[in-house]
């Protein structure tokens, strides 16, 4: 847990008895989560996919190159249901909203809107309901995760909620940090082995009161075979992440994932992933 800084005490100076020093400057205040029972986090994710994959026609043997894509809108909300004395705080995630386009392969575009009734009826088994609950303390170090369905929980190993983990002092800018973490891949993307990630932070310095954090991702071991990084490459976020650090909260993400794999299914093929991610908090 992060530790407040001492007071500061007055230098005085004895070699002039008659000036004293001005006294020193404040130490910067160490950036932490402010976590408040009760309090809901709210906050709009616009996130953007392209995946472009050229593969050998099975009969013509001749490359071929489609595109698909997703368009997501929605909102979510963290409700902090309790801290403790330790200042590990208890969160639910909701979503309120959401809005998915799909472009497929063959050129058909679906669209799910929970702004439509039959859209909002299908959606019904997890909206506006607690779909996430997570402890995480003052770093925004994500001390357990448990999912009312899915492989959610697992995720958020991957993509914190609150997408940072901040550092035990104030930093300068320049400074980096860093953690790692696991992703598992089961079926069927993969057969239950698990990948190390590093991802590194580097302090952008202080604007406006809000904290800038640049964000590199990347795999520790990547798999030698270029098919096995497919699933792989979604979590390589590179950017910025902004905490505003007088309200003690995240305040936004700018963030990007991308990669180039030649040759994923054989020669001549090749897999492109691109996906831009931006959030931004709904809060007063």
């Amino acid at each position: 847990m992060i530790q407040r800084l001492a007071v500061l005490s007055l230098a005085f100076s004895f070699a002039v008895p008659a000036i004293a020093q001005p006294p020193a400057a404040p130490a910067p205040a160490v950036p932490q989560f402010k976590w408040e029972s009760g309090k809901v986090l709210t906050y709009r994710v616009v996130q953007k996919t392209l995946v472009t994959e050229t593969v050998l026609d099975e009969k013509t043997e001749k490359p071929v190159t489609t595109s698909s894509g997703t368009d997501l809108t929605l909102v979510r909300k963290w409700t902090v249901k309790d801290v403790d004395k330790q200042g590990v705080a208890t969160l639910e995630m909701s979503i309120g909203e959401m809005k998915q386009e799909f472009r497929q392969p063959n050129g058909m575009t679906v669209v799910v809107d929970s702004a439509k009734p039959e859209d909002a009826k299908n959606m019904a088994a997890f909206l506006n309901k607690p779909i996430v609950t997570v402890r995480m303390d003052q770093q925004g170090k994500l001390i357990d995760a448990k999912a009312a369905q899915g492989g959610a929980a697992a995720r958020l190993q991957a993509e914190l909620p609150f997408r940072l983990v901040l550092p035990n002092a104030a930093p300068e800018a320049g400074q980096t940090w860093d953690r790692v973490f696991a992703m598992k891949l089961d079926p069927p993307n993969g057969t239950g082995e698990s990948y190390d990630f590093t991802q590194k932070y580097t302090s952008k310095g202080a604007k406006d009161g809000y904290l800038i954090v640049g964000v590199e991702t990347s795999l520790k071991a990547p798999p030698k075979a270029t098919s096995e990084q497919v699933p792989l490459v979604p979590m390589l976020w590179t950017g910025d992440v902004y905490f505003n650090t007088v309200a003690g909260k995240y305040h936004a993400a700018r963030l990007t994932a991308k990669a180039e794999l030649a040759n994923h299914q054989g020669e001549g093929t090749k897999f492109v992933y691109e996906s831009n991610y931006a959030e931004d908090c709904l809060d007063k």
